[in-house]
């Protein structure tokens, strides 16, 4: 009984987690669905927030939801995203980051790994349910969607796997191409 207990305790404390790291169905927008708009709030204290829509007409857009600043998974991501930043806007690509943390935290998360790209804090949720990227404790699946100028959604990824920039940059450019 001394050594169940140990395994039956692991088990018990691991069916949670074990829970989170699988997906249900994907009740994300799809492939060819205008892209649900949301408010993007301004960094600079009293300036307008501006809105999804606001890049119609002008940039492709990347939504890049992602759990928490500073993780492991994450801080590769933006790095790399960083670093290749002009391959991104060769595309006519403005990538936004978005996850549940704070402002001030995404700031610094910024300046830490070198990204370039736009960070969006949705704290009150008021974006991550409109494209199904909430998990179920208080962060976010991984999920990417691409936006072209027109408001609609022409590529989209939902596993909550993070996909290595150089593979990303292929995707999206044949999607473009397209």
């Amino acid at each position: 009984m001394r050594k169940v207990f140990p395994l039956i305790l692991v088990l018990v404390l691991a069916i949670p987690v074990m829970g989170q790291l699988t997906t249900g169905p994907d009740n994300s927008p799809k492939v060819g669905d205008l892209a649900p708009d949301f408010q993007i709030p301004s960094a600079q204290r009293g300036a307008p927030p501006s809105s999804l829509k606001d890049f119609q007409g002008k940039k492709n857009v990347l939504l890049m939801f992602f759990p928490a600043a500073f993780t492991q998974g994450c801080t590769t991501e933006f790095t790399e995203a960083g670093v290749n930043y002009d391959k991104f806007t060769s595309l006519n690509i403005e990538m936004l980051g978005i996850s549940r943390d704070q402002l001030p935290s995404l700031n610094k998360f910024k300046e830490t790994v070198g990204a370039k790209n736009a960070f969006v804090s949705d704290v009150e949720l008021q974006i991550a349910p409109k494209y199904d990227a909430k998990s179920a404790g208080s962060t976010f699946r991984r999920s990417y969607f691409l936006i072209d100028q027109t408001g609609k959604i022409v590529w989209k990824s939902t596993t909550n796997t993070l996909i290595p920039t150089d593979k990303l940059l292929t995707d999206l450019g044949q999607v473009l191409k397209k």
